[in-house]
């Protein structure tokens, strides 16, 4: 899926302002329904199913860090979190920052990995792929 920018823990942008600002947030917001539909969906269809997730943009700030602070909310949105937590997913991974951080958490442990081709390749990966065991 792809996800949406928007900010991240009390930095996250709300519906206020012009139209277009609140267009931004609402479009964050789409995206994380989706998500949370479509894990939904894999809950009730595939209760003992290991769900990863892959993603363009960050769900938690851990992973954007080391890009400017001022692009923060245009590289995730926290909103994409609280899905990864509440559908017991095992794992997400996301591009888009190419600067941010190989690997992070969400608030219950959910592990998130950033594995834009820059990130893997400051991490010491000498290939332009990162691989798991689930």
């Amino acid at each position: 899926m792809k996800g949406y920018g928007g900010g991240f823990d009390k930095y996250m942008l709300g519906m206020f302002g012009e139209r277009l600002n609140k267009d931004f947030v609402q479009e964050a917001v789409d995206e994380s329904l989706k998500l949370d539909a479509a894990l939904a969906q894999l809950d009730s269809e595939h209760t003992d199913m290991k769900k990863v997730v892959l993603m363009h943009y960050a769900p938690i700030k851990a992973t954007v860090e080391g890009e400017p602070e001022a692009i923060h909310p245009f590289l995730g949105c926290s909103r994409l979190e609280e899905p990864l937590n509440r559908r017991n997913v095992v794992v997400a991974f996301h591009g888009h920052a190419h600067v941010g951080t190989l690997e992070g958490e969400t608030s219950t442990g959910v592990k998130v990995y950033n594995v834009s081709k820059p990130v893997l390749q400051q991490a010491g990966y000498e290939t332009p792929y990162f691989l798991l065991e689930v």
